[in-house]
């Protein structure tokens, strides 16, 4: 049997109605689907709920009356004269189970008397539909669980996805700028000139790119100490015997990397030094902080 079948039969086994010959099947699922279990507990309630609402009724003396004969009956065909006697090792004989069986179904009978008419008011069909009401309650409530876990599965993994995201386009930005440098350092009229940490940053050091063509500047500092609050690193332009001319300001990362593109001021003609000193962090326009990287071409 599938277990779509199983299901089927969820509703009868809470009414006491399931055949025999399918109780031990439907005990072995119910052993291992932990979803059939719980749907059969739901049901159960929903069955003893509604035979709660109304008054309890005794069988039909017609029917008690019909079933005892057929079980004195039987009894009399495996007890009376000339009745074989039990073969040895038959633990069960034939009559003896139809007559076990023959009480399965009496007790059956009397559970769904005692559900489904038990008020005359109520009728077998009203109580039916009421049962079937409630089996789909707990239905709908078991489906909602479901629903409320994907759903939250959904976000979790559309978290991921934007998380993945970002990710993504952080790289495709690294990358892009990686080639953007590579190809400045390999421009025809690029120079690069390398700068040496002070005694303030002795492990510090940095290249700075540059075109006077076009006057791009690029700046790749390393291992520079962070900045401290309001506080940060700007680059400095020095020509011949004249005051440093400013640049921009920059911060590192968390492993002392920076980068700054810039451009070249117009009135710097025989540029041939770059510093870098620690300034206030909106930028200023004399250098008044400490030195940490120095470069030139002589």
């Amino acid at each position: 049997m599938r277990h779509e079948d199983y299901r089927e039969l969820l509703a009868l086994e809470a009414a006491g109605a399931v055949d025999p010959s399918e109780v031990r099947a439907l005990d072995a699922h119910l052993s291992t689907c932990a979803e059939c279990r719980a749907e059969l507990d739901s049901l159960r309630d929903a069955a003893a709920a509604l035979a709660r609402t109304v008054a309890p009724v005794a069988p039909p003396a017609h029917l008690r009356a019909r079933v005892l004969e057929q079980v004195k009956a039987l009894k009399a065909s495996t007890t009376g004269a000339g009745a074989p006697r039990p073969v040895a090792g038959d633990a069960r004989p034939a009559a003896a189970t139809n007559v076990a069986e023959e009480a399965r179904r009496l007790l059956r009978r009397l559970s769904l008397w005692q559900l489904f008419g038990a008020r005359p008011s109520l009728g077998f069909g009203a109580a039916a539909a009421a049962l079937v009401i409630a089996a789909l309650a707990a239905l709908s409530l078991s489906l909602w669980g479901r629903t409320h876990r994907l759903s939250a599965e959904v976000a979790r993994l559309t978290e991921r996805l934007g998380s993945s995201e970002g990710e993504l386009a952080r790289e495709r930005g690294q990358l892009a700028r990686v080639r953007e440098v590579n190809e400045f350092l390999t421009a025809p009229g690029a120079r690069v000139m390398s700068l040496a940490g002070t005694k303030t940053a002795p492990r510090a050091s940095a290249r700075v790119a540059y075109d006077q063509a076009t006057g791009r500047v690029l700046l790749l500092a390393y291992d520079l100490p962070p900045a401290p609050a309001g506080k940060a690193y700007q680059l400095w332009f020095i020509a011949g015997g004249r005051p440093p001319l400013p640049g921009g300001v920059f911060k590192t990362d968390a492993g002392g990397r920076a980068s700054l593109s810039d451009r070249l001021p117009p009135d710097a003609p025989g540029l041939n030094a770059f510093a870098v000193t620690l300034e206030d962090e909106r930028g200023v326009q004399s250098a008044e902080g400490e030195m940490y990287l120095l470069g030139s071409d002589s």
